[in-house]
């Protein structure tokens, strides 16, 4: 099994990620553009691990959420991995309390190392990926001016996903979500 610990987002602010990623398509050559069902902030991305393994971190998983309350996040700016083009990921930037989300991050890390999973080397970014491999048209916008037009949310959970591929599409399934309670 595939397996990854991410935020999921209320349906306001997935219509509100496929305003700009509709925009951003119209200003591009090409790309692979997320679908909607699968817009979400990874926390820690697990990789495949044995189904029998998976009842084991349901604890680790719940010892994190006892440690961040409900908190707020808030849409920022579109940005970029990859500096060549095609442009490896383009996505926008998850802003509100990021101390709140750190934290909640950090314990996910921390509770997952305990169950064998090695911490990330890389600083993390919280971000929704709108589309990878893209290719903007000449002239197109710079990021800066696109906007997404949403208040911020409250993010009162977070979940154990199943990432796998279904015909030839990739589908997030929650397998069990996490309410926050510190």
């Amino acid at each position: 099994m595939r397996l990854f610990v991410g935020i999921e987002f209320p349906e306001e602010i997935v219509v509100a990620l496929e305003a700009v990623q509709a925009e951003l398509r119209g200003n591009c050559r090409r790309g692979r553009f997320k679908r909607r069902e699968n817009f979400h902030i990874t926390l820690k991305f697990l990789g495949e691990v044995p189904a029998a393994d998976v009842p084991l971190f349901g604890p680790a998983l719940a010892a994190a959420a006892s440690s961040v309350g409900p908190f707020n996040v808030a849409l920022g700016r579109l940005g970029q991995f990859g500096g060549g083009v095609p442009i490896r990921t383009v996505w926008v930037d998850a802003g509100g309390d990021t101390a709140a989300l750190q934290a909640l991050q950090g314990r996910v890390e921390r509770e997952m190392a305990g169950c064998g999973f090695p911490p990330e080397q890389r600083a993390w970014r919280p971000h929704i990926t709108l589309a990878q491999d893209v290719v903007p048209l000449p002239g197109a916008p710079p990021w800066s001016a696109y906007r997404v037009d949403r208040e911020p949310f409250t993010v009162r959970e977070f979940a154990l996903m199943l990432s796998e591929e279904v015909d030839r599409r990739r589908v997030y399934t929650p397998i069990q979500r996490f309410p926050l309670q510190g």
